[in-house]
């Protein structure tokens, strides 16, 4: 197991400890020295606490700290002799009332050098993960030589919710997501990130483990370890994906054909014998980093894939059954709720195609994508929406857009804000009631007349007639707009 044996630490001439009470043999993960009565909650279990008992003003002390520590799940407890000459009788049986080990320090040794031999053993076990990972192990077996020699399973677990590597019986789902999207220990378990950052949450590694289980020390070790495997996989990714990254763009602009990429894809493990469906994503920052963030999501899926930059944002080419295709969508409304707001992720979904389809099947994600990034409440478009007029309104520049919106809507907005009018509101209901007065009325809680006043308002500032099919369309269009447009 990682760490340092007691008994070891007792059998170590340079150290010089004496064990007063309790069992050698627990193994210590960790070292914290303190001087505090209750140092339990900076504990997380399985620690060497080492003490110059300046906490101690009385026996009755004595019984506090030993209690304490024992709720914590302390290894042993080591306490210095410079202060009172001798570890006191009271603290011995506390010690031994708890069933904790109690060792006595010589003045002679200092604090620092017992730490420096426990924390010495932690580096010995990265040593031996980066040795066997030298020696061809790959993931999955050092995460299970890992959990033996820390006596506690270990995992490692994508961003995106997919568990990498590790022993059976990974944390459930549930109990990931809150620490996906958060910091350090959540729901009982410790997330250690993998790697330098710089990328979204969404697209890091982290390794997992039971909250307390492992020191951080420890933790850090392994997650250094496995940022090597990442670095490896990421590599392999991106070869992969200039090569479909070519030919995709050769099928778009027509200078290679649906069999030339076929080939390509099939060599970077898409099987295009089975039916396909693409992926279109943007995130904030480009392609570089859609791509990476994507390379997680389409692994996460399960399903082969193939990731490439295209432009300013990133596509993925999925082949499985088609109930498996079927589920992307929702996979990825689950990928977006999981980045959040902040993420920015915006993704279009294709239709289910044939090799010979993928260009359509490009070029349909792509407008779903635009789509996404045109609707603040709508992460994720599938194709079946590109019948929609959005669609339509996602191919107009922003520009445009705004310009329309403020053309039709901007006095109506000016007038409410002037006299603390209802006009657009009224407008708007107006229109989804398709023009019903008794129902609007109704729904806005007005006389008829006072409906038919507003509207005749409307109709005067903005000079267009609410009887025409043309006008109601248009405001209508640039109502969603307005609903669009950042608050």
């Amino acid at each position: 197991m990682s760490g340092v044996r007691l008994s070891e630490l007792v059998d170590d001439p340079d150290l010089g400890l004496t064990l007063l009470t309790g069992p050698a043999d627990p193994v210590v993960h960790g070292v914290y020295v303190t001087d505090l009565l209750d140092p339990s909650r900076y504990l997380s279990g399985g620690e060497l606490v080492v003490t110059g008992l300046m906490w101690r003003a009385d026996p009755a002390d004595s019984a506090r700290f030993a209690a304490a520590l024992a709720a914590a799940g302390v290894a042993a407890v080591a306490a210095g002799t410079a202060r009172l000459g001798s570890t006191p009788p009271d603290l011995v049986a506390a010690c031994r009332e708890h069933g904790l080990p109690l060792l006595e320090v010589p003045v002679a040794v200092s604090f620092s050098a017992l730490s420096e031999r426990v924390l010495d053993a932690h580096r010995a076990a990265g040593r031996g993960w980066v040795s066997a990972l030298a020696a061809g192990a790959g993931l999955e077996e050092v995460l299970e030589r890992a959990s033996a020699e820390l006596g506690t399973g270990c995992w490692v677990v994508s961003g995106a919710g997919a568990v990498l590597a590790g022993p059976a019986e990974p944390p459930a789902a549930d109990d990931l997501r809150p620490g996906l999207a958060g910091e350090g220990t959540r729901a009982g378990w410790s997330f250690r990130p993998v790697g330098g950052g710089g990328e979204p949450r969404i697209a890091r590694w982290f390794v997992v483990s039971r909250a307390g289980a492992v020191p951080p020390e420890a933790l850090e070790e392994l997650a250094t370890v496995v940022a090597l495997v990442r670095s490896r996989v990421d590599q392999a990714r991106r070869i992969a994906g200039r090569s479909a990254e070519s030919a995709l763009r050769r099928l778009l602009d027509g200078t290679s054909s649906a069999s030339e990429v076929a080939v390509r894809l099939d060599a970077a493990g898409v099987p295009v014998g089975e039916p396909l469906r693409v992926v279109q994503l943007s995130v904030p920052g480009g392609a570089a980093r859609a791509a990476a963030v994507l390379r997680e999501l389409a692994a996460a899926t399960g399903s082969p894939s193939v990731v490439a930059p295209l432009g300013e944002v990133a596509v993925a080419v999925f082949a499985a059954d088609e109930r498996r295709l079927a589920e992307l969508p929702a996979r990825f409304r689950g990928f977006a709720e999981l980045a959040g707001p902040a993420g920015g992720l915006r993704a279009g979904v294709s239709d289910v195609a044939a090799a010979d389809g993928l260009r359509s099947a490009l070029e349909e994600a792509g407008h779903a994508r635009r789509l996404a990034e045109l609707a603040p409440d709508s992460a994720v478009v599938t194709a079946d929406a590109l019948a929609s007029h959005r669609v339509l309104l996602a191919s107009v520049p922003a520009e445009l857009r705004r310009s329309y919106r403020d053309r039709l809507l901007g006095p109506l907005l000016s007038y409410d804000e002037a006299h603390a009018a209802d006009l657009v509101r009224t407008l708007r209901v107006f229109l989804e009631c398709s023009g019903s007065w008794s129902r609007c009325a109704a729904l806005l809680h007005v006389h008829v007349n006072t409906l038919r006043y507003r509207i005749g308002r409307v109709e005067q500032i903005t000079g267009r007639k609410l009887g025409n099919l043309s006008a109601r369309v248009d405001f209508h269009l640039a109502l969603q707009l307005l609903d669009d447009s950042p608050s």
